[in-house]
């Protein structure tokens, strides 16, 4: 099976459609979205009804959708993303709102357990991105391989038996093996606001077949992205922020 995993689309539809389009053509055969539709951009509805209507897609829920719902308070955030959470609140339809309400914070699958955050406690949203928190997250679960998003920021987290932790930031289009014993917690970066230095889009694809993992980057039209955020009047830094990458 060829699983195609994203997360933290953010509101981005130019991103979202181009990372589609891209993965149409790569053989997937089923989806895991990570969590946050929302947030930041200026497409909440129609990020969350494309993603609603991909075939063979389970979806979880990430931090800024469970804000949009006064799950936990968008004013613990930092003003620019509690300013969009307030705006994306008056924009979503109420058939979204229910969408959002019904995501599962966990998902278990076999030998893989899918997470937007951590899978010890996955609505308190600790980053996982280094070994303190990479041991409490293999300690959490019995699963060979954890995929997480939250940190915008593809890599591999490996443990061997001995506790031994290596860290592998994952930079551009990149494969990698994942066949031998090692456990693994694997990011598969941000399709709608990468911080890691480029700007394009990320998410990942998982051959349960061949054991391996392929980070793929997928270039958008960023300018029109920006464009909307102006014309929704969103604070200017989140335009900023797509542009750079960070």
């Amino acid at each position: 099976m060829r699983l195609m995993i994203f997360s933290d689309i953010h509101g981005n539809l130019e991103a979202l459609q181009e990372v589609c389009k891209d993965s149409s053509t790569r053989n997937v055969h089923r989806s895991i979205f990570l969590g946050d539709l929302v947030g930041y951009g200026p497409y909440p509805n129609e990020c969350i009804e494309l993603v609603r209507n991909l075939k063979n897609c389970r979806c979880l829920a990430g931090n800024h959708d469970v804000a949009t719902l006064w799950e936990t308070s968008p004013y613990g955030m930092s003003k620019a993303a509690k300013e969009a959470i307030l705006w994306t609140m008056d924009q979503l339809s109420p058939e979204n709102k229910a969408y959002l309400s019904s995501l599962p914070d966990r998902l278990d699958l076999g030998e893989m357990t899918f997470v937007h955050a951590n899978p010890y406690n996955p609505k308190g949203w600790r980053y996982v991105m280094d070994r303190k928190y990479a041991l409490r997250s293999f300690a959490a679960t019995r699963s060979r391989i954890v995929f997480i998003g939250h940190s915008h920021r593809p890599l591999i987290i490996s443990k061997n038996h001995w506790l031994k932790v290596s860290i592998e930031t994952i930079v551009g289009d990149i494969k990698s093996a994942v066949n031998d014993s090692r456990r693994r917690i694997i990011n598969c970066g941000s399709v709608g606001q990468p911080r890691d230095d480029d700007p394009r889009a990320c998410y990942l694809i998982y051959d349960t077949r061949k054991q391996t993992i392929h980070f793929h980057r997928v270039g958008y039209d960023v300018q029109k992205t920006v464009q909307a955020i102006q014309n929704a009047n969103l604070p200017p830094v989140l335009g900023r922020r797509i542009v750079k990458g960070t």
